[in-house]
Formats: C-alpha cells, sequence, structure tokens
C-alpha cells in the first residue's frame, strides 16, 4: 500500500497538483484514497529520503524546492543529456517514430492550445526523443530529471509569446532528427534547453509584487 501512496504522490508532483513549497496533509492524503494514515507516513518518508519533500517545523511534510545552484546543475546535466538523445535519435530512429514526432507537433501548431496541453505535448516529444535514442540508460535519466524538473517553482508555467518559440525549437530538433543530421540535431537539442533554463530561472526566482 505505502508503494502505491508513493507512486501517487510522485504523479501528483510531477503533474502539477503538489507545487514547492506546498504542505502534503497525511489526514487528506488519506481520505482521499480511503486508506490508513501509515502507508501516507511510509511513502512521505521515502520521497523525503528521494530529496523530493522536506519535513519543516510547525508544517510537516512540504514539497521540496529547487535552489538556484541545484537548478543549474539540473540543466547543465539536461543539457547534455538531450543533446545526446538527439544525436542518437538522428542516428537510430525509424521513420515511424520520426512521423510520431511531427504528430505530436502538429498537436499545438496552429491552434490556442491550454498550459496543460502544451506541458503534455513537451513531455511527449522529449520522451518521443528519448525513446527513439534506442538508449535504455538515457532514458532512465530522463525520466529521473523529469521528476526532479518538477520541484522547480513554476516549472509547469509558459509565460506568453513562449508557445511559438518552443514550436520552433522543437522543430528544429525534429527537422535535424528527419534529416540525420546527429550534429544539427545535437546542437538544436542543447539550445532548446538552454533557452528553457533562462526561461525557468527567472520565473523561478522573480520578485514577488509588492
Amino acid at each position: 500500500m505505502a508503494e502505491l501512496v508513493y507512486r501517487q504522490l510522485l504523479e501528483d508532483i510531477r503533474e502539477g497538483e503538489f507545487h514547492p513549497g506546498e504542505r502534503i496533509k497525511e489526514a487528506s492524503i488519506a481520505k482521499r484514497l480511503g486508506i490508513s494514515r501509515t502507508p501516507v507516513r511510509e511513502a512521505i518518508r521515502r520521497l523525503q529520503s528521494e530529496g523530493r519533500v522536506t519535513i519543516e517545523p510547525q508544517r510537516g511534510a512540504v514539497v521540496a524546492e529547487l535552489d538556484r545552484m541545484e537548478i543549474s546543475e539540473l540543466y547543465l546535466l539536461r543539457q547534455q543529456l538531450e543533446g545526446i538523445a538527439a544525436r542518437f535519435a538522428a542516428q537510430h530512429a525509424s521513420d515511424m517514430e520520426i512521423e510520431q514526432m511531427e504528430v505530436i507537433l502538429d498537436r499545438v501548431h496552429g491552434e490556442d492550445a491550454d498550459i496543460r496541453t502544451l506541458n503534455q505535448v513537451n513531455w511527449d516529444l522529449h520522451h518521443a526523443i528519448f525513446y527513439a535514442a534506442k538508449n535504455r540508460y538515457l532514458l532512465k535519466a530522463f525520466n529521473a530529471i523529469s521528476d526532479d524538473l518538477a520541484l522547480l517553482r513554476g516549472a509547469r508555467y509558459i509565460p506568453e509569446g513562449r508557445p511559438e518559440e518552443l514550436y520552433r525549437e522543437h522543430k528544429a530538433i525534429v527537422d535535424a532528427i528527419r534529416a540525420r543530421d546527429p550534429d544539427r540535431a545535437e546542437k538544436a537539442a542543447k539550445d532548446h534547453i538552454e533557452s528553457s533554463y533562462r526561461i525557468h530561472l527567472n520565473i523561478a526566482f522573480k520578485p514577488d509584487p509588492l
């Protein structure tokens, strides 16, 4: 049961149901899932050991927040992994896998998609590229980083004008993969992550309005 609760809480954090800095109430979780608080407490302890939850005085379990150094380290690693994945995908992706990437892109091109759809398409496309890279360890690394990115404040927020930029950046990656050009695919992927890093850093540490 604790394993099921752990997976549910991890999914809630990943999907933005719980935001960084938000309190996780044992009693509320237990009531929602129709279980006792014991497996909830065990799941929270596991999340704490992984650094996804912190225990604060007077508040209890709180979703962890990444600091500036952690964000920098995470994005530096992500940039390298995304570049490698795009390079490998340009070398190993099947025609069908590339067509699927283009289908994913077409889901938002020319549409006034909502933020949830844009975030889902973004995740689907990156997952498709890592899958097409044909390297199981890269895929594991991508999944781990995706969970950590959920701890970034405003991780799922997309500022005005960014959807158009995202489409162009993603299309550049897919076009390079379609052209079987590993160098161009790697560069396009790294450029995309560099752009995302600057935007997310600004969002995460933007001063609150007075």
